[in-house]
């Protein structure tokens, strides 16, 4: 949230050469003074100097770029240090644990392009740009990532927009007469940019990528249905705690199974949630939304089914050892497992679909996809119209689904999406 400070490692994990700790916020600076010496001012620039943890200390040197100038808006200090992922681990837990009153919490992955956008850094094409780059795998994808974030995708989606309200116009100048007055508009004079603007559209589509990067899975479901249970025996280890007591998740907890593949625990529904339990469930639906896609996992002994806001990538029946047998769920296309986490049936299957879902897949969940895609239908619709009157709701309708790319009017879950895909420290 804004107000806080935040902090990562934002460079690759894992040795090298050097590492890169990046914090965002408020007491930025004053945080990395707890482990930094001499202590950085709130001045621009490049000190050398030494990070200290315990009785040792190793050179570095801080990176200070006050807000409101800095990528985020906000106050930003990048620590670079040896590349000792033990050392880096020590470092984050000194300074998120140094100075409670400091308010200073590690981020959430996409955070700091997050507290770009709602700063007015970037817009979420640009954003987009900073995403297809970090995970741009040829020489076509990086030149691409780089174009959308100097801003060649909002100066497409901006001219769309020009021609959508070119023909826009044309149609309600007719609108507001009668054919006694000035007479009203013929679609052969808003046709034309109307098919111009389907042309434009129809492009941008074509030139988005054809596959993601993969992203993060959020389980969803009941409360009890078995979902961190079956995140433990996916992990191979105890990885989130398990009781028979419907609620006992109350935190957002991000699990990292092995082969790229990463899930997210969350809080399940209850049927009358106690007053700490709603602040779990609010956290749960503002957060939940930074998964790419959801897994519904239901316990088919209480088979509840509450569809998470986020698109359903398969349903996970769990407790397959008491034989109780799985209910239909109509949901097209989406693959079905049936799992123990007891006995471990049905988890190999389940573990390769993770792991192809995670690491690559469609991108028909692509926010921009979506928006493009929405406008693209609203233009048929219009394409086929005889009333000129229709085909106006058409376009406004089109032009409501650009705001989702400019990022006027977006709303906070297709943010938590579009910023969920990146990974920590970015």
């Amino acid at each position: 949230m804004l107000g806080d400070t935040i902090v990562a490692l934002a460079s690759p994990p894992g040795p090298g050469a050097r590492a890169i700790l990046r914090l965002s916020g408020p007491a930025a600076v004053a945080a990395v003074a707890g482990v930094f010496a001499p202590p950085p001012g709130r001045v621009r620039g490049v000190v050398d100097g030494l990070v200290r943890w315990r009785d040792a200390a190793v050179p570095a040197f801080a990176m200070v770029m006050p807000g409101p100038g800095s990528f985020t808006g906000e106050d930003v200090v990048e620590l670079h240090v040896p590349g000792s992922p033990l050392l880096v681990e020590l470092l984050l837990q000194a300074i998120v644990g140094s100075e409670p009153e400091l308010g200073i919490r590690r981020a959430l992955p996409g955070e700091f392009t997050r507290r770009a956008f709602d700063h007015g850094r970037l817009d979420l094409a640009q954003a987009e740009g900073v995403l297809r780059l970090v995970h741009a795998e040829s020489m076509a994808d990086a030149a691409a990532g780089l174009s959308w974030l100097h801003g060649g995708l909002a100066a497409a989606v901006a001219a769309l927009r020009g021609e959508l309200q070119d023909a826009l116009a044309t149609i309600e100048s007719g609108l507001d007469f009668t054919d006694d007055e000035t007479g009203a508009v013929h679609a052969a004079d808003w046709q034309p940019k109307l098919q111009a603007a389907r042309a434009r559209a129809a492009a941008l589509l074509a030139a988005l990528p054809a596959a993601t990067s993969g992203g993060e899975l959020l389980l969803a479901g009941a409360a009890n249905a078995g979902k961190s249970a079956l995140v433990n025996a996916l992990a191979g280890r105890t990885a989130v705690l398990v009781d028979g007591t419907a609620g006992t998740t109350r935190d957002l907890l991000r699990v990292e199974i092995g082969d790229g593949v990463v899930l997210w625990d969350a809080p399940g529904d209850l049927e009358q949630p106690a007053a700490i339990d709603r602040v779990a469930l609010d956290l749960r639906n503002r957060l939940g939304g930074r998964g790419a896609a959801a897994l519904l996992v239901i316990d088919p002994e209480r088979p509840h089914v509450s569809l998470p806001p986020l698109p359903v990538v398969a349903v996970i029946w769990t407790k397959a050892d008491r034989g109780v047998p799985a209910p239909a769920v109509e949901l097209p296309a989406v693959p079905q497992f049936v799992v123990s986490a007891t006995t471990g049936a049905g988890l190999a299957p389940l573990r390769a679909f993770l792991r192809d879902q995670c690491t690559g897949g469609p991108v028909p969940g692509s926010p921009i996809r979506a928006c493009l895609a929405a406008v693209a239908a609203a233009l048929s619709a219009a394409a086929v119209r005889m009333a000129p009157e229709l085909a106006a709701v058409d376009l406004q309708g089109a032009l409501a689904a650009l705001d989702g790319i400019a990022g006027h009017h977006s709303p906070e879950d297709l943010l938590d999406r579009i910023f969920g895909r990146f990974c920590l420290g970015k």
